[in-house]
């Protein structure tokens, strides 16, 4: 009798263990449009690489740690949340990775952007590649940024995971949009801005992730002007000019040296928004990054002009 439960057990084993296989093999695989054409995947991705600071941060947010991040260091800087893994490897610039290093790191997955400089065909050596756009003529970031969220989440087995986060990120926008209207007032508009030096700016458009996102959140921009692929119009502060009488959130990280040489220049002191205090500070948020930044800006934004001007 012992013998027959014996040989019992292992049959219905060996059954489970077939059927478990069987519908392993016949799962369907994701399949994924991307920059060239179908990506398929046999099953969601567990080991994901990432060569853009936005993928970085949506793997992240989705609750999933990359195996190896390009440019970690200037991330921190420049994104800063969320925060990276404690583990992972280091693939040195965001524009060369070293493909060593991405070997060593045997991920099951890379995701990068159209123009690297890179070869395509080099890291699909290494484990597909699903690569995706986030910036490109009149096409708003935001909306960019969210289709990217949704094919990531798709590649990594999280599509669920990924629809709350969406909600829930919607909810806030619309939280923060009416925070910020009613700290702002009825009639200022904002420009959001970025300083190269002391005497060139960046004014962000609506095509912008700041742009795009402020319309999400029903907050008016003022300039409206032509911007490159980026979202953003490069030249002197008489760019601004026009639109002095509103408001100005400038954007972080910049040098001491190079705000104090702008905010001593006699055209920035001569411009109404300096004159009548209405010059905003906005801590560091990537402005070329994904949905997780896109949040971030929102909340940024919304504590800048609620805690009142930079003084």
């Amino acid at each position: 009798m012992a013998l027959l439960r014996t040989v019992l057990g292992g049959i219905l084993i060996t059954a489970t263990f077939c059927v478990v296989s069987a519908t392993s093999a016949n799962a369907d695989p994701i399949r994924i449009e991307h920059e060239r054409g179908t990506l398929e995947l046999p099953g969601p991705a567990k080991r994901v690489a990432t060569i853009n600071w936005a993928f970085t941060e949506t793997v992240i947010a989705l609750g999933l740690d990359p195996v190896a991040v390009a440019d970690p260091v200037d991330y921190v800087e420049w994104v800063e949340e969320p925060a990276l893994p404690d583990e992972f490897v280091d693939l040195g610039q965001r524009s060369s990775p070293n493909l060593e290093a991405l070997r060593a790191a045997k991920p099951d997955l890379i995701i990068t952007i159209p123009d690297i400089g890179i070869n395509y065909e080099k890291l699909s050596e290494i484990a597909p590649v699903l690569q995706l756009r986030m910036f490109e003529e009149n096409r708003p970031a935001f909306q960019a940024a969210r289709e990217v969220f949704g094919k990531i989440a798709k590649a990594t087995g999280r599509e669920a995971e990924g629809a709350a986060y969406l909600a829930d990120v919607d909810a806030k926008l619309a939280q923060y949009g009416a925070r910020t209207r009613a700290a702002l007032g009825p009639d200022q508009q904002l420009n959001i801005i970025y300083f190269f030096d002391e005497s060139t700016i960046g004014m962000f458009g609506d095509t912008s992730l700041p742009g795009s996102v402020m319309a999400a959140m029903n907050v008016p921009m003022a300039f409206h002007g032509e911007v490159n692929k980026w979202g953003f119009a490069r030249g002197g502060l008489e760019l601004i000019a026009p639109y002095a009488k509103q408001s100005v959130v400038y954007t972080n990280p910049v040098p001491d040296a190079i705000l104090d040489k702008m905010f001593a220049s006699p055209m920035w002191k001569f411009m109404d928004f300096t004159r009548n205090n209405r010059v905003y500070e906005l801590p560091v948020v990537w402005m070329y990054g994904g949905v997780p930044s896109s949040l971030r800006f929102a909340k940024l934004l919304t504590e800048s002009i609620e805690n009142g001007p930079h003084q």
